[in-house]
């Protein structure tokens, strides 16, 4: 059961909104992830002109303006690569209205080799800026490689150091990010069984609910169940980031078909009854006689629907009559069918 479900520290949506707090990005070891289908609202409100810790002058690398106020954001692509498409818009910032080019945010996204003589800078594309919207759309980004956005409040005129602070919003996509994640397909299992799970993909494994595994942080632990469970697969990439997928076991409860009825109203065995057919709400039953004529059907099986060897309210006469029962689409589609002896 296959489904991209993502999330940042556990949310459930598959676009995720999240909100940034700036303090905790403003230098570049502290990079916020973005993840992929993940919508990012940020701001630039605890920013200043320091870019890492080790005070690094990534204005030299800039063909745009001077940064002073200047945010961090990181993304890694999966093990393919290639295309990565980075919306930024709802864009609003509050400087000095005398300094039109001021009221806008510069983005440049760069990423990091090293070399024999050290770190080095390399720009992906060159920056843009604008008020409005700005877009990227990568077509061969390396393979599990990480990437920088570097985010800041226009300052338009180096000789007047004002600061802009702008709120934006982020958004990231692309094959380049997709997650390898499957918790598996679905399955039906006997209570008190041991089975395996069968989870995919790269990061750190982490399964809930955790008390019947063997391992929750394996991809594919050992368990025993008695109820029907769903259980949550996540991921934790490098980067920070944290996928979900979820995968539903069905424990089947054993069926217990009884194959004599003698409807005599004595109390015993009056009615035809199938035990631990009430875990399967949705089952349906036809029962026929020898010339194949339907002489009861349902949907469900309760108490108050059993077959007491009837048709029309008329008595049927002693002899065999066959069954077919589809348990329903709740819990598997298995059919069952066998005989009733009906004694009078």
């Amino acid at each position: 059961m296959f489904k991209y479900i993502i999330t940042l520290f556990f949310f459930k949506f598959l676009l995720l909104s999240f909100f940034c707090q700036n303090s905790n990005n403003n230098l570049f070891e502290e990079a916020f992830p973005l993840c992929y289908g993940q919508t990012i609202f940020s701001n630039n409100a605890n920013s200043n002109s320091t870019h890492s810790i080790n005070n690094y002058n990534y204005d030299s690398l800039i063909n745009c303006v001077k940064l002073d106020n200047s945010s961090w954001f990181k993304f890694t692509t999966n093990e393919i690569g290639g295309m990565v498409d980075i919306i930024i818009n709802q864009i609003n910032c509050s400087g000095d209205s005398n300094l039109v080019f001021q009221n806008n945010i510069e983005v440049v996204p760069l990423y990091f080799t090293n070399s024999s003589s050290g770190l080095v800078v390399d720009l992906v594309d060159n920056c843009q800026t604008s008020n409005s919207n700005i877009s990227f759309s990568f077509s061969d980004l390396l393979p599990n490689q990480v990437y920088y956005l570097l985010i800041d409040g226009y300052n338009a005129i180096d000789t007047i150091p004002i600061s802009t602070i702008c709120s934006y919003q982020i958004q990231i996509s692309g094959l380049g990010l997709k997650p390898a994640i499957d918790a598996g397909d679905d399955m039906f299992v006997l209570s008190g069984d041991e089975f395996q799970l069968s989870g995919f993909g790269i990061g750190n494994p982490n399964w809930y609910p955790t008390s019947f595994l063997d391992s929750s942080n394996s991809l594919t632990p050992y368990l025993t169940i008695s109820s029907t469970t769903e259980f949550l697969l996540t991921l934790t990439e490098e980067g920070g980031c944290v996928y979900e997928d979820r995968v539903k076991i069905f424990v089947q409860i054993p069926l217990v078909f009884f194959n004599t009825i003698t409807p005599n109203n004595d109390g015993k065995n009056d009615q035809w009854r199938i035990k631990n057919i009430e875990n399967y709400p949705l089952c349906r039953l036809e029962i026929f006689n020898k010339w194949g004529q339907i002489v009861y059907q349902s949907i469900g099986y309760k108490e108050n629907q059993r077959w007491n060897g009837t048709f029309n309210e008329k008595q049927l006469p002693a002899g065999t009559y066959f069954y077919i029962l589809d348990v329903g689409s709740n819990s598997n589609s298995e059919i069952y069918r066998g005989t009733i002896n009906l004694l009078r």
